[in-house]
């Protein structure tokens, strides 16, 4: 069974922020990192063990994240039994918590 995937509105506007960011530094960077992160996201329906889970983060909340290839992102998410949540699209180089109000 497929899960289907909700992104957070704030998790929407940082992949926004970051579209931008990126097709202002070279024209088609923007495409290229939502191409990316479009595929990354496709792995979420069945997570494997290449998500793992929040340092700093209760267990039993179930955060988990996966990290970006190319680009210096993690997608940080709660897996349901009915759905996806994506609650931060983060960079790697931010204050690591600053999503953690958003559980």
């Amino acid at each position: 069974m497929t899960k289907s995937i909700r992104i957070d509105a704030e998790a929407d506007e940082e992949i926004s922020h970051a579209i931008d960011r990126y097709e202002r530094e070279r024209e088609g960077l923007g495409a290229e990192f939502w191409a990316e992160l479009k595929a990354a996201m496709r792995t979420l329906e069945a997570p494997g063990p290449e998500c793992g889970l929040v340092i700093g983060v209760p267990r039993q909340l179930g955060v988990r994240r996966k990290l970006m290839a190319r680009f210096p992102y993690a997608i940080v998410f709660v897996e349901s039994d009915a759905f996806v949540r994506v609650i931060s699209v983060m960079h790697g180089h931010q204050r690591p918590a600053y999503w953690r109000r958003r559980l």
